[in-house]
């Protein structure tokens, strides 16, 4: 969860607050707005994207001279070159009122500009202006980068340091370093490659609200606070997601090279269970591989860790609407009430939205 103060945190349990997406403006690095209210803004978080964060807001603007900060050209402020929202959830309740940093997102996509002109004292001035803005994190510039040569790390003995260089983003370094297990040829993607190299932590990478490059672990963390319904409660329903079986395997395939280019193969195979291999789900097999993994052992390890992510065993998805709570991230771990027990689940996907109520994606048991 994101830290708040604490009397910020009581004012979030109680609910009955009002709240509001607000900006600052960042061009170039350099602030040249400052809590600007955005009207319909949304705000996702998807655990299983690359580029986790992302959303939607008009972002309207009276200057105090009549001057329109509608984009013209690539210098313009509003324009999905160097331009980055501050985006945070102002809660205010009674005399409080204290901001949430829900994400520092990049400008994609502008669209529908307006700007109406009236004329006062001999020249035209802007009424107003207003626009609407694709935002995403970081990432979505680390995703659209690429080698231009072969290329693989510069020093072997951090992984972090060799995610700072390739993300050129500041770290939030919360799980322990490790040293990279042998030397490679990255793909062509550098954000692929930032996840190559994040497995070897034992975890996922994504760009924290602040705009750093952090891990979300493979395993579970402690238990946030709870989600609970009843007329003191918080959540307004909470329902199974649709079941597909599709996306879903019963066995991992690990296929690799050692030094010496021979091949390394290991499997993992669910034992039991409806999803046994070979039992009524069938020999459904994921085949993956890593530049990273040498040996057997590798291997055999490796296979066990990605056939927890990919079949799901045991694991049921719920749907989640419940009063908006700003400090809510997607990895949370979260107890909530489902006909009247007490389940606990992590955090897969996050909507939440200026107005209205807020939808959370809560995986159990996988």
């Amino acid at each position: 969860m994101i830290p708040v103060s604490s009397e910020l945190a009581s004012i979030i349990r109680a609910g009955g607050f009002h709240r509001e997406y607000v900006a600052d403006l960042i061009v170039d690095g350099q602030r040249v707005l400052e809590d600007v209210p955005l009207g319909s803004c949304e705000l996702k978080s998807d655990g299983n994207a690359k580029v986790r964060t992302q959303g939607r807001a008009v972002f309207e603007y009276t200057d105090a001279w009549g001057a329109s900060i509608l984009p013209e050209d690539v210098t313009s402020w509003l324009t999905p070159y160097a331009s980055y929202l501050n985006v945070s959830m102002r809660v205010t309740a009674g005399g409080v009122s204290e901001k949430v940093l829900r994400g520092v997102l990049k400008i994609v996509a502008v669209s529908d500009p307006v700007g109406p002109r009236t004329g006062f004292q001999q020249r035209l001035i802007t009424v107003g202006s207003r626009v609407s803005l694709q935002l995403a994190d970081a990432f979505s510039t680390t995703d659209r980068e690429r080698f231009i040569a072969p290329s693989g790390p510069q020093d072997l003995s951090s992984t972090w340091a060799e995610i700072g260089r390739l993300t050129g983003l500041p770290l939030l370094r919360n799980v322990p370093d490790s040293g990279i297990t042998r030397a490679v040829t990255y793909q062509e993607n550098r954000l692929d490659a930032v996840f190559d190299l994040a497995a070897i932590l034992g975890g996922t990478p994504y760009v924290n609200p602040e705009g750093k490059v952090t891990i979300q672990p493979d395993v579970s963390g402690d238990a946030t606070e709870k989600l609970s319904m009843g007329p003191d409660g918080t959540v307004t329903s909470a329902t199974p997601s649709d079941l597909t079986d599709e996306g879903i395997y019963n066995q991992v395939v690990v296929r690799t090279h050692d030094d010496s280019q021979s091949v390394v193969l290991a499997t993992a195979e669910v034992e039991s269970g409806p999803l046994r291999y070979g039992g009524p789900f069938g020999r459904v097999p994921f085949f993956a591989s890593s530049q990273y993994v040498t040996s057997v052992e590798q291997a055999r390890q490796y296979a066990v860790e990605q056939l927890a992510r990919v079949s799901a065993v045991s694991s049921m998805a719920y749907s989640i609407t419940c009063l908006p709570d700003p400090r809510r991230e997607v990895g949370d771990v979260v107890p909530f009430e489902v006909d009247g027990r007490t389940l606990v689940g992590r955090i897969q996907e996050i909507t939440l939205a200026a107005a209205g109520l807020m939808s959370l994606k809560v995986a159990t048991g996988g």
